[in-house]
């Protein structure tokens, strides 16, 4: 980006809101709009808006919720199926909801924890609710591909004594972590890092980490001949970076001060552009078993782990990455957790070990958890604590099929029985609303029904439900797999659209 559009800040700004004042960094805010510039800068659609040149500018552009929408997609291609986003000069104040709910809910089907964030709150530009959003969105963006399916090289960074599945476990963060790490120790240097803080302040890291990749050997360890300014190292630093054009999200004061969300920004893009892992034989490691690679196991799994991090329940927040299903619900403790989310007080707590360290007390803690799954009136055969701390991929992809069926249906009970929300509902409720709604002949009696494949009948429930959010343009009949994959995609967006958290695969 040229240096006049470029963002002018001040150092730390602060804005009142509704529950006191809420200051942010103009730094923050300076990297994530040029992030937004140069991977949206070409969108037609955008021109308007691009490029942002002040934070004021940013926390405009997202007012109408096509922006952020736009970037969802840069996160996650395909998430939003563009065609249902509220398009044109001017947008009335329905419309505008109507994306942000699209944002939201999309980006809830990705990963983002998006907590305390409402339409209104974005259309109101709220600054430090806008840069918690978009952050996330980016870091999702920035740290994809930082996995064992994307980069098998990354075995390099098991320790002594780990399996791949110990690696399956780690977040993206983690695995940065170990990467560098590893380039420090293969560079002969003694320096750990152990967060992307304090231990990047001086900048030595980094002016080795860039002597290890950078392909042909063009940063140097010039920077460490300054001894005194440590600001100024930084920016030498950051020179060599830019050789190799990586001068990205951070400034000599960020690096200075220890920003970790910019400095793990810098590390991740590093590693995108310049992994710098000699490549193993995959034939040495039992990779298509583990990680399903090719089969639809991998997209169910990914939607139930988004669908675990919706709940928003602190203790698996605080102390599961979810990075991958089939390890992180073995102990049981995740399991547990979320069906007591659902049915609280169904979990006997004092049977269960939080910190289970041997395979007695895990297989323990998933015993209690299929206790409750049959209280819950669960499909259990075949099914036993074993099975899951042994990872049984079908097992588990079935247990939490059920615990995703058993919160829909509680929640049509609040909402759909009696005040008290005794009544009980199930799927026969579901299919008589969606016969009387479409006013079906012959009726629809069950889901496998062939007409929910081809995807117009849930695009025509969409439209009975709120006629003005659909174009029937793009609605076919679905007689061909074409057709039912853009009418699925586009009734998936729409329900996000009128304010559904939908987790279905198209």
């Amino acid at each position: 980006m040229s240096e006049s559009s470029k963002l002018k800040t001040t150092d730390t700004n602060v804005q009142q809101g509704g529950t006191g004042f809420h200051s942010y960094t103009a730094d923050e805010t300076e990297a994530f709009a040029e992030f937004i510039n140069g991977q949206l800068q070409g969108d037609e659609q955008l021109q308007s808006k691009l490029p942002l040149k002040t934070p004021e500018e940013l926390f405009e552009a997202v007012k109408d919720g096509i922006l952020l929408c736009k970037l969802v997609n840069k996160a996650k291609a395909g998430t939003i199926d563009e065609r249902v986003m509220n398009i044109k000069d001017k947008l009335n104040p329905w419309q505008v909801s109507e994306n942000h709910q699209l944002f939201i809910n999309s980006a809830k089907s990705i990963g983002c924890q998006v907590v305390n964030c409402g339409p209104n709150d974005l259309s109101a530009g709220t600054a430090h609710i806008v840069l918690g959003v978009v952050w996330q969105v980016i870091k999702i963006a920035l740290l994809q591909d930082i996995n064992l399916k994307e980069h098998p090289e990354l075995v390099r960074l098991l320790k002594d004594g780990e399996t791949l599945e110990d690696l399956l476990k780690l977040p993206a963060e983690e695995l940065l972590i170990r990467w560098v790490n590893y380039h420090l120790a293969n560079a002969g240097s003694e320096r750990r890092i152990s967060n992307f803080s304090s231990d990047i302040k001086d900048s030595e890291i980094y002016t080795i980490l860039l002597g290890q990749i950078c392909p042909n050997k063009e940063c140097t360890q010039k920077p460490m001949e300054e001894t005194e300014d440590m600001k100024n190292r930084a920016e030498l630093m950051l020179q060599e970076a830019d050789k190799i054009k990586c001068r990205e999200f951070i400034t000599p004061r960020d690096v200075v001060k220890g920003n970790s969300k910019l400095n793990l920004a810098f590390t991740a893009n590093l590693f995108n552009n310049y992994p710098a892992l000699e490549e193993i034989n995959e034939e040495d490691y039992d990779f298509a078993d583990l990680l399903d690679l090719d089969g639809e196991g991998t997209r169910e799994e990914r939607a139930f782990r988004f669908w675990i991090q919706s709940l928003n329940i602190d203790y698996i927040d605080e102390n599961y990455a979810l990075q991958n299903l089939y390890a992180d619900l073995k102990d049981g403790i995740v399991l547990l957790h979320v069906i007591d989310h659902i049915k609280p007080g169904i979990v006997q707590w004092k049977k269960v070990k939080k910190n289970a360290k041997n395979k007695f007390q895990k297989v323990g803690n998933c015993n209690e958890y299929i206790r409750c799954a049959k209280e819950a009136g669960f499909s259990t055969v075949n099914c036993g604590g074993a099975d899951i701390l042994e990872g049984n991929k079908k097992l588990i992809l079935g247990q939490t099929w059920q615990l995703m069926r058993l919160s829909v249906l509680e929640l049509l009970k609040q909402v759909g029985g009696d005040m008290d929300g005794n009544k009980k509902v199930d799927e026969k409720d579901l299919l008589i609303f969606v016969n009387q709604k479409l006013n079906l002949s012959p009726e629809v009696t069950n889901f496998k029904d062939q007409r929910f494949g081809k995807g117009k009948l849930l695009c025509d429930l969409c439209a009975a439900v709120s006629p003005k959010s659909v174009d029937k343009e793009f609605i076919t009949e679905g007689n061909t797999d074409e057709e039912a994959e853009q009418n699925a995609k586009y009734a998936i967006s729409v329900a996000r659209k009128l304010g559904g958290v939908v987790f279905l695969l198209w």
